[in-house]
């Protein structure tokens, strides 16, 4: 019974925590880059910060879907647990090389278990290919390309589909629900069976 007990805590404890993995995410210099962090849970306040948000280093905040501030601008997107995650997406624009660094992805939630996911930013040199050249003229080859461009992994729409470690840690929360599930079931299985035993006896 006990180890059946330690594996449900631990299983609602895994549940609870977000960011199971850092992620990484490059924008070149005087460029941009958009930051999606992904919570198992909803909330209300949303936070981006330098380091820790619990050191005061907060660069923006709102309890709105999206705000803007200076260089960064935040966009939320409400989540439905198991279903779906919560994202909050970070775009900052203009990138410095003093970017680079550990930031902070925060949600305030009513039930008091905030979530912090840890990210990076690494920003890179610029890239030749932005310095102005002359004018190509499009070619017949060329207009297809020009109508399929896929979108860099930069732009907010692309930020909210769920990369590979999203679907594996959707589908680890979907593990320790249907695990808690069995251990309840299997608890009050053998319960009913010791208060049927007692009273045969």
């Amino acid at each position: 019974m006990n180890a059946r007990l330690l594996l449900f805590f631990f299983s609602l404890s895994s549940l609870l925590q977000d960011g199971l993995t850092e992620s990484v995410f490059t924008g070149p210099e005087g460029g941009s880059v958009t930051v999606s962090c992904l919570f198992n849970f909803s909330g209300w306040k949303k936070l981006f910060c330098r380091k820790s948000c619990e050191d005061g280093d907060v660069l923006i905040e709102t309890k709105d879907d999206s705000a803007q501030r200076g260089r960064y601008s935040i966009r939320y997107k409400e989540g439905t647990f198991p279903v779906s995650y919560a994202f909050v997406n970070v775009t900052i624009k203009d990138l410095k090389k003093s970017d680079s660094g550990k930031y902070t992805c925060g949600l305030k939630r009513s039930f008091g278990l905030d979530g912090n996911v840890m990210v990076e930013i690494i920003v890179t040199d610029a890239s030749p290919s932005s310095t102005p050249s002359r004018p190509v003229e499009p070619s017949p080859t060329s207009l297809p390309a020009a109508t399929t461009t896929a979108p860099t992994s930069s732009s907010p729409e692309t930020s909210e589909q769920p990369s590979a470690p999203q679907i594996i840690a959707l589908l680890l929360n979907v593990s320790f629900i249907f695990i808690i599930l069995m251990t309840l079931s299997v608890t009050v299985m053998a319960f009913c069976r010791i208060r049927t035993s007692k009273h045969t006896g």
